[in-house]
């Protein structure tokens, strides 16, 4: 229902003012026809009210045509008074929503006065989102519509973003996916909006893999853009957000996309008739985990409030973060049960039948005469594979209990896995590797897992060849040094494996140690990694 405003006290007015005044000539509304409140109705005070309302104020005859429209009518309709003036009424109104007009229209003429939202047709031929509140207006026997009308888009819209706002939360709490998550808050932009198309990346960090949810956007984007999301930190688009935590509107989106050569996106994009974007960075605890991205159509700009709303919704999509890694640290730690329940197996099966068809192997082998070479060879080959087997299990069982720090110590699981991926990588380098640290166990659960990230970066990003480990207990502190012969970066630098960099310096944050990184491009990347050997109160996360 419309407030109490200038147009509705003319609807109250209208009635009881409408026998009153001096009797005029004519028909009776000759001042009605030319679009003039006339006196002789006794509408001196009355006019002048209907003109100086806000709202719309239209009067139709009894064949729906305008014969009274004020000035702000003509205003929100795009009409001159002398183009509204003799208008068919039903023509301001999108053809779809004239029988429920003409419905309104005749409950009117019964005495029953509505409100009801519509739409009006300007004369550009846009559409306005509009309340329109009517009343009968009787003047010497001739019956008329007042049609008080008020522009409710912005409205709308503010519902549709509480809306929208209430519908992301309600995603986070009830969905189990962080895809689904993901999804529905993209779909949120779209309805807050007046956007083309919406995404969200959330960065991958932890081993948690980076997720995508999109909206509006062409077939196969989520599936094009996920691998290739760590190139946008390239961008000219996204740096500004990075170094400013900022939301930022870009006019010409485009063009700077297709600039920076990101050929994925720009690409999968092509089809949409966007031009500008706005980027709302997800900010957590002081720290950037994600970006949601909405392009606007060619020549339109996103307004101060769909900014504000994008910045709301971005909030909401920094908790889908969190509870990601909330979510992937609690089936990490399922995954880590179940990992050590099949390493037993496994060692207890497997590996044993393995140890056991070596054994028989080869005491047959020494039983053998040396001379029956057909016999010998094949038993060989059966130590070999037996062999190759064994040694293919212990490394399986390492990977499924990475977590045996606390009974084989770091010292051991350090070097195991530094063979292991250098194995599997084909990499060569040197360890240096002393006497295991008198640590508690949760310093030596972050060397380890700092060893792991820098190893998993280096074999996937550095294109190394050879890769040295130290590690050292000093009075006091564990220093670990992990150094690789390739392509190098710069740390200050957008780069793809900041993630992972950030993830290592907050674990050695976390046990009150620190972490510096030493690289330039192409001169190779030296980590080194100094933590108290005595247990220390944990720090804050930098920001």
């Amino acid at each position: 229902m419309l407030a109490p405003s200038a147009s509705e006290r003319v609807a109250r007015l209208m009635p009881k003012l409408a026998g009153g005044g001096e009797k005029p000539t004519g028909d009776g509304h000759d001042g009605l026809r030319s679009g003039v409140l006339p006196a002789s109705f006794g509408f001196d005070d009355l006019a002048a009210l209907v003109n100086a309302s806000v709202d719309g104020i239209t009067v139709l005859d009894s064949d729906h045509r305008v014969v009274y429209a004020n000035p702000a009518a003509c205003e929100l309709l795009g009409y001159s008074l002398d183009q509204l003036l003799g208008l068919d009424g039903l023509k301001l109104i999108p053809e779809r929503a004239r029988p429920t007009a003409l419905t309104v229209f005749d409950n009117t003429r019964r005495g029953k006065s509505q409100a009801v939202g519509s739409l009006a047709t300007r004369s550009d031929g846009s559409e306005l989102a509009v309340e329109l509140t009517t009343s009968a207006l009787d003047l010497r026997s001739k019956q008329f519509i007042l049609v008080a009308s008020r522009d409710v888009t912005e409205r709308n819209r503010q519902a549709r973003r509480a809306a929208a706002l209430a519908q992301a939360a309600a995603s986070l709490i009830v969905s189990d996916s962080i895809h689904a998550a993901t999804d529905a808050i993209a779909a949120c932009a779209l309805r807050g909006t007046r956007a083309l198309g919406a995404w969200v990346i959330l960065d991958a960090e932890d081993h948690v893999a980076a997720w995508v949810g999109a909206a509006g956007m062409p077939d196969g984007f989520q599936e094009r853009l996920g691998p290739t999301a760590c190139a946008s930190a390239h961008s000219s688009l996204v740096r500004q957000v990075l170094v400013t935590q900022r939301v930022v509107v870009y006019s010409d989106a485009r063009e700077q996309v297709e600039r920076d050569g990101l050929a994925c996106a720009a690409g999968q994009m092509k089809s949409l008739p966007w031009q500008a974007a706005v980027l709302a960075p997800l900010v957590h605890r002081g720290a950037i985990v994600g970006l949601l991205t909405a392009v606007y159509p060619e020549e339109e700009l996103p307004s101060e409030a769909e900014t504000t709303f994008l910045t709301a919704l971005a909030d909401q999509a920094a908790l889908a973060a969190a509870n990601a890694r909330l979510l992937a640290a609690a089936r990490e730690k399922i995954a880590l049960e179940e990992r050590q329940r099949l390493a037993r197996e496994l060692h207890d099966s497997v590996s044993q039948s393995l140890y056991g068809i070596q054994l028989a192997a080869r005491t047959a082998r020494e039983r053998l005469d040396p001379d029956l070479a057909g016999v010998v060879q094949p038993i060989d080959h059966v130590m070999q594979l037996a062999e190759d087997g064994q040694a293919e299990m212990r490394a399986l069982i390492f990977e499924l209990r990475p977590d045996s720090l606390q009974a084989e110590g770091l010292v051991t699981n350090l070097d195991m896995h530094i063979k292991a991926v250098r194995a599997r990588a084909g990499i060569a380098g040197e360890t240096v590797v002393r006497d295991e640290p008198e640590a508690p166990i949760e310093v030596k659960q972050a060397l380890y897992r700092i060893a792991q990230e820098a190893l998993r970066n280096m074999v996937r990003h550095a294109s190394a060849q050879h890769v040295d480990v130290r590690l050292e207990a000093r009075p006091g502190t564990v220093v670990m040094e992990i150094a690789d012969d390739g392509i190098g970066f710069d740390p200050e630098g957008p780069f793809p494996g900041h993630l992972g960099l950030r993830s290592m310096r907050e674990r050695a944050l976390a046990v009150g140690g620190s972490l510096e990184v030493v690289s330039s491009r192409g001169q190779g990347t030296r980590i080194v990694v100094t933590v108290p050997s005595a247990p220390s109160p944990p720090m804050l996360n930098e920001a």
